[in-house]
């Protein structure tokens, strides 16, 4: 037997992945008994209220705390739910990628110049 999703941990973590690329992420005050609602705001000012749920994510309103969307399409991760609703979210991403490469090419470098000067 499957062991049912904790879907606040999984909205948390969700959270925490992705705080540093919105202007605001949360769990929502909305209650759902098979998933949960969050609610974003993306770097460009839109709102969103989000069900997370075993289908995935989809927009259900464009507004905080509303379940007004009727909409079935759903993403099957966040990165492509944030990726479509926002062009900032993507740039961001992609700078942060980019500089986190830097800083284990920075250190690669380090390392092979110690190993040349052994």
């Amino acid at each position: 037997m499957e062991n049912p999703l904790d879907w606040y941990a999984e909205a948390k973590s969700v959270i925490d992945s992705e705080i540093s690329l919105l202007n605001h992420i949360s769990i929502s005050s909305l209650v759902v008994s098979d998933g949960v609602y969050l609610n974003i705001e993306t770097l460009e000012n839109q709102k969103f209220c989000v069900l997370l749920n075993k289908q995935g994510f989809r927009v259900v309103a464009k507004a905080f705390d509303q379940d007004t969307n009727n909409s079935q399409f759903s993403y099957e991760t966040h990165f492509a739910l944030l990726s479509n609703i926002s062009k900032s979210y993507s740039q961001r991403f992609n700078e942060l990628v980019a500089a986190k490469l830097n800083v284990v090419a920075g250190s690669c470098k380090d390392t092979d110049n110690q190993i040349a000067k052994s």
